[in-house]
This record gives structure tokens, sequence and C-alpha cells, in this order.
């Protein structure tokens, strides 16, 4: 039995262990911020401004776009996805886009969750919509209350596994513990 104890304290004590460090790495590289979809519904957090193109990239589900433009709070790194990449796919934007060709887009100036790029909500070409705005930050608050409620049921099973863990831990100490006073050993 005192050999059944040390051997499941053991697995155990090595399980809680391994378990912190994955969650953590994952916190810290992939989790969404948990405030990206309260930031990206308020209106105030987006900015309009004028930019050309410098270069892009069109992926099966993505534009990535980098802007040549006179704002400071922006980098130059822009990315069109979800909804929104359907719209512009729609309104023709792979034709249009060109380098040095001259849009107006909506932006916020945060990147929660984003791998750094910003997310355009709202994309003008001579006058014409491609992604109408408020469409466009519905469709984006949509993406980030996805990531959040993923992230939020991925960091809720974590802690019900850490707890049953660490709740086995501490019942297999107990048990060498018991083992070692009931056979009169010191402990």
């Amino acid at each position: 039995m005192k050999k059944f104890c040390i051997v499941c304290t053991v697995i155990f004590s090595d399980l809680l262990l391994l378990s912190v460090f994955p969650l953590g790495f994952w916190l810290v590289l992939f989790a969404p911020d948990l405030n990206s979809v309260k930031y990206y519904a308020d209106d105030g957090n987006y900015v309009s401004f004028e930019c050309s193109v410098q270069s892009f990239d069109i992926y099966e589900d993505a534009i990535v776009i980098i802007f040549n433009h006179s704002q400071e709070d922006f980098y130059n790194s822009f990315q069109i996805s979800g909804k929104n990449f359907d719209l512009a796919w729609e309104k023709g934007l792979p034709d249009i886009l060109k380098e040095n060709e001259t849009f107006t887009i909506t932006s916020a100036n945060a990147y929660l969750g984003d791998g750094w790029i910003y997310p355009i909500v709202g994309l003008i070409h001579n006058g014409q919509v491609i992604i109408p705005y408020e469409e466009g930050k519905q469709n984006y608050v949509e993406v980030r209350q996805q990531a959040e409620d993923f992230a939020k049921f991925y960091i809720f099973t974590f802690a019900v596994l850490f707890k049953i863990i660490l709740y086995l831990d501490v019942c297999s100490a107990a048990g060498i513990f018991l083992t070692k006073k009931i056979r009169g050993l010191p402990i």
C-alpha cells in the first residue's frame, strides 16, 4: 500500500507540474485578450484614414495588406479576415488591390490576440464601400467573441483538471503520511 501511495504521489505531482507549463505557455503566446470584445465593440476605438498599398498577400481565408500611411498610432500591417474577407471578395477586392492604390480604411489601434496585425473593419475605394463599417465591426466583434469563449472554455477545463490532479496528489500524500503514522514509522 505504501509503494502504491508513493507512486501515485509522484505521478500526480509530476502531472500537476507538467500541466502548469502548457497552460502558461498557451496563455502567453496564443490566448486572446479576454477584453477584446469590449474593446472592439466600442466605436471610440476606431479611426478612419487614407493609405496606399505597399504590398499584400491573399490567403485562403485572409488578406494581409501592408499600407503606407501617416498615422502615428499604427504600424503598417493590416488584415481582412472572417466574414469581412467574404465581403471584400464579393466586392472584387482582389481585382482592385494593387500596389500604390489608395484606400480609406477603418481600424482600431490595438491588436488584441490578432497576431500583431490590425483588423480592417471598414474599407472604401474611390467612393465604393467594400466593407461597410457597422457590418465589418459587428463581424469582427463576433470573431473576437468566439475566440474569447474558446479561451474561457480552455481555461475552465484546465482549471478543473488541475484541481482534480491536485486533489489526487494531496490524497496520495495523505495516504503516505497515514501509512507511516499507523505503522509507527518516522515521518
